[in-house]
């Protein structure tokens, strides 16, 4: 990501803000001509490919768009938690594209069975699982691309 500044109206106090790094875990961004390492917990990804960005009408100025939120009906939790208290993860051994799925939620997976294939450095590279159990949640798409030690799968423990 290059550079990028912007200017935030907060209360009616203007702030110049410059974000020089960004990732999913931390920012650096310069506020005032302050640098600052902010921890990123939850940015609602999920939410974000509903906002539409919209034109101001000319002369107006433009507004923030209304990020929708989930009904509490809709059954669609706002927050994916990186691990639960009982359960396993498999995260990615290095940065790369997932490029093939051979499970699906809801499998049961045993120790050293063969999960996906993550293409790093134009060599395909097998992820295996680490931990047993029921796969709760897949986080990553065919296609898209992981840094190391980005949540791949959640599991749930299963009775035996």
């Amino acid at each position: 990501m290059k550079k990028k500044e912007i200017t935030l109206d907060i209360k009616g106090h203007e702030y110049k803000v410059t974000i020089n790094k960004f990732s999913a875990e931390e920012a650096e961004i310069i506020v005032d001509d302050t640098t600052y390492y902010v921890g990123l917990k939850d940015l609602g990804v999920e939410q974000v490919s509903e906002v539409k960005p919209q034109q101001a009408p000319l002369g107006q100025k433009a507004t923030a768009p209304k990020i929708p939120t989930a009904k509490k009906d809709a059954g669609v939790p706002l927050h994916r938690p990186k691990s639960i208290a009982d359960g396993a993860t498999i995260t990615a051994p290095l940065p790369g594209l997932v490029t093939k799925l051979f499970v699906n939620e809801g499998d049961v997976i045993k120790i050293g069975q063969r999960l996906l294939m993550l293409e790093a450095m134009k060599m395909e590279n097998e992820v295996n699982a680490t931990s047993e159990g029921m796969i709760i949640d897949i986080r990553h798409k065919e296609g898209a691309s992981v840094n190391q030690g980005d949540v791949l799968i959640l599991l749930k423990p299963v009775e035996a």
